[in-house]
């Protein structure tokens, strides 16, 4: 799965010409301001993912302008009839507040467009996913459970939307008893399957996220993910959908009474556990920051192992107060033949990295051109690299 080459109309400072990808390694720099991470925006609002730093999808809109198109050409699995060297166009078009994603010109689902282009992304906000608020890590689960399952965004929009209403019902005088309760209805249907496919992705993601954070060396010797949930650990659908129903009703008095929901998986969070005992509030900053490295790379794998091909990983300002050791770690973790995006401010950042070989990108007013070539880093994780891309 790779992006061959993207091009932009009214993204945020991008400007110039479209940039061709190197199918292994992207390293991209520039000083702070000039665009590295809205490039990497782009390619991740193409792939269907949400914007950068929370924002609301209109304001990736260059200033003074209405609508923005991201257009990249994708190699992804073809039919056994196409020709290997086909590629197909994947675009995105923002405006008035929605973005409707095309292939080939033709209107596909945003679903549709993750599966084209599967990816993980690390991002400096990603970096106190361990120590700062739940819905954080909801969303990194989410996405595993997204990979797994087509149908859990909808499930999630669903829930959302049913217990929005059922909050305003809650906050009203004259709320109908029976209104209220087909909104709860709603809540409990698809409340319920969340909770299935985020309990899967936990389940998935647990032994991989251990896996790498014993090879990235963190200090902390039994790792877990542990679900924390209104709803029991483990059931089935019949169990998971009973013991909503009955917390729901034991805490209704006491919903009316504050005017909010206080039982569903909008307050599930997700807590590393080393034993029995929590490790965000333990770990040091290095060693927090290793952790979500691990969580990273175990979302590749099982997006790898659902798609049987590696996604594009991403790592923003890849090289900014880390340990050299866990970069150069992370970098023999990354699977091979995967295309990586990397940015910093520093042209020599990869440098003795066991990385593949690639370009090297410089930004500078929004405007990105290949500035040179990288060989790749020590030998035999290079040819590992080249095996992997064959």
């Amino acid at each position: 799965m790779e992006i061959h080459s993207l091009s932009t109309e009214n993204f945020r400072n991008l400007a110039g010409p479209p940039v061709e990808f190197h199918p292994g390694l992207n390293l991209i720099v520039g000083d702070n301001g000039q665009g590295k991470t809205s490039l990497l925006e782009a390619i991740a609002l193409l792939a269907g993912r949400i914007p950068f730093r929370g924002s609301a999808i209109d304001e990736v809109l260059s200033s003074g302008t209405t609508a923005a198109v991201i257009a990249g050409r994708v190699r992804a699995p073809l039919p056994a009839d196409r020709p290997a060297e086909t590629r197909d166009v994947l675009g995105v078009r923002i405006q008035e507040g929605r973005r409707e994603h095309f292939l080939n010109g033709e209107k596909i689902g945003r679903l549709r467009a993750r599966k084209l282009l599967p990816s993980v992304f690390l991002t400096t906000e990603d970096l106190g996913r361990l120590t700062g608020v739940p819905a954080g890590r909801r969303a990194a689960l989410d996405r595993v459970a997204l990979a797994l399952e087509c149908g859990h965004g909808a499930n999630v929009k669903t829930y959302d939307s049913a217990r929005s209403a059922k909050t305003r019902l809650l906050g009203a005088e004259s709320a109908e008893p029976a209104t209220l309760h087909a909104f709860e209805r709603i809540m409990v249907d698809a409340g319920t399957r969340v909770a299935i496919a985020r309990r899967r992705a936990a389940e998935r993601l647990a032994p991989a996220f251990r896996r790498h954070a014993g090879a990235l060396r963190s200090p902390f010797p039994d790792l877990s993910l542990r679900l924390r949930s209104d709803l029991p650990e483990l059931g089935d659908e019949t169990t998971l959908r009973t013991a909503f129903e009955e917390r729901m009703m034991a805490l209704a008095h006491e919903e009316r009474r504050r005017g909010r929901c206080l039982v569903g998986p909008h307050r599930d969070d997700v807590e590393v556990m080393n034993g029995s005992v929590p490790v965000a509030g333990r770990a040091s900053s290095g060693e927090n920051r290793t952790l979500v490295l691990a969580w990273t790379l175990a979302e590749a794998d099982v997006i790898e192992n659902e798609t049987d091909a590696p996604p594009l990983v991403a790592f923003d300002d890849f090289d900014s107060e880390w340990d050299p050791g866990a970069l150069d770690r992370f970098a023999e973790a990354v699977p091979a033949g995967t295309q990586l995006f990397l940015t910093s401010a520093r042209p020599e950042a990869a440098r003795g990295l066991p990385l593949p070989p690639g370009n090297l990108f410089r930004m500078e007013n929004g405007r990105v051109r290949r500035d040179g070539i990288l060989g790749g880093g020590r030998g035999p994780a290079q040819q590992r690299w080249a095996e992997g891309a064959r």
